[in-house]
């Protein structure tokens, strides 16, 4: 059964009018929080510098860029296994690759799927192609799959994604690994492109949303089948000011009330520094019910029968560098209601029932300090425009 309750998060219970008495930026200094505050720079040194050692053995000069060859295997590295939208984007692209590549080789970074033989990078001999289908910051563990000499001749490739102007210094070691990226939009591509001169190509993920998967039935999740059902889906462990939960809560208020025809699920994932957003998000819906929050883990499957019993799809973010979701809810022929800035204004206006909100820029700040190199600005979305939008959408549903 999902998870909708309203549990205790703190081990020490907190009333809500003890909650409610602090400001909300006292309320977020948890012990979690301060915890990840003060490792952060220690955490960041350390993995740099054993991203940089790790890389040292595979790297080569910049302005040399190898073009793959015939003799060699060709392979594929990607978190195939993994819940996020960057593992499901991986295995998009792993679906295209292999009608490119019939013998494509595909290496898991996480346990292997069901029906993926397990494969031991070491025994493929020679690599011709690879195709590093992860973030930098996963290099690593990628890299240690193969021995500097298979890979010596390998033309390689990174997809890379990335949500703000501003290039991450932390995956600077990975300019000289790869010879070119690949990247799902051009707003990623523009800040890539700053760091490096290597060729930088805009390739949209290959989205593919399987129809013949049935909508989960709405009962399962307390919701009435003649109701108005939005979905957000978000995962806030690190940065929940991108994915912008509080403005989701603020539209739909806007927009409906409390009426209880008209329900929003926030499927969200969060850490222990970040829970103290769900008592912010509850605290703003207070007594209505027609808002909840979805704590549960899918499946491949499972996620996609969650999204194909949405009426709408609400993605109010920050800052997208593909917006993942926003595009398997257009495919799959659901009205989207986001953000208009970032990646999805690309694509999103080709699609019919797209509802793309007004935005502002504004300075970054996150109080989780996700994102070490400030000094860029994204996007606040009008939630004013949202509610219209809304309710345009729902009043064509009847």
């Amino acid at each position: 059964m999902p998870s909708l309750d309203p549990d205790p998060l703190f081990p020490v219970p907190l009333s809500p009018l003890a909650f409610r008495r602090f400001p909300r930026t006292l309320r977020r200094w948890t012990a979690g929080l301060l915890a990840h505050r003060l490792g952060q720079p220690l955490k960041r040194w350390r993995l740099g510098l054993a991203n940089w050692r790790a890389s040292k053995p595979y790297r080569r000069d910049p302005a040399t860029i190898l073009l793959a060859e015939d003799q060699g295997c060709v392979v594929a590295v990607g978190d195939f296994g993994g819940k996020t939208g960057l593992s499901r984007a991986a295995h998009y692209e792993a679906v295209r690759l292999q009608r490119r590549h019939p013998g494509l080789v595909l290496l898991s970074l996480s346990p292997q799927p069901a029906g993926m033989p397990a494969v031991d990078g070491r025994d493929l001999g020679t690599v011709s192609r690879l195709y590093l289908l992860c973030q930098p910051n996963r290099y690593r563990r990628a890299l240690r799959l193969f021995s500097p000499e298979q890979l010596a001749g390998a033309h390689r490739t990174g997809l890379w994604a990335w949500e703000n102007e501003v290039f991450p210094r932390a995956w600077r070691f990975a300019l000289r690994i790869v010879d070119e990226v690949w990247t799902p939009s051009a707003f990623s591509q523009a800040a890539i492109r700053n760091a490096s001169t290597l060729p930088v190509v805009v390739v949209p993920h290959h989205v593919m949303v399987d129809l013949s998967i049935a909508a989960t039935e709405r009962a399962a999740f307390h919701v009435p089948a003649a109701a108005f059902l939005g979905i957000a889906i978000m995962d806030i462990k690190m940065c929940p000011e991108r994915k912008n939960p509080w403005a989701h809560v603020e539209a739909w208020q806007k927009a409906f009330g409390d009426s209880a025809e008209h329900v929003l699920l926030i499927k969200m994932r969060c850490s222990s520094a970040t829970r103290v957003v769900e008592h912010e998000l509850r605290e703003m819906i207070g007594a209505a019910g027609n808002i909840r929050l979805v704590r549960q883990d899918f499946s491949d499957a499972e996620q996609v029968a969650f999204q194909r019993m949405a009426d709408v799809y609400v993605s109010l973010h920050r800052a997208e560098a593909y917006g993942l979701n926003i595009r398997e809810f257009l495919e799959m022929g659901t009205p989207v209601v986001a953000t208009h800035w970032s990646a999805n204004t690309e694509y999103g206006p080709d699609f019919a029932h797209y509802r793309g909100v007004r935005a502002g820029l504004v300075r970054y700040r996150d109080w989780m300090g996700h994102y070490p190199d400030a000094g860029f600005s994204w996007a606040d979305a009008d939630t004013d425009h949202a509610a219209r939008l809304l309710r345009e959408v729902a009043d064509a549903s009847r």
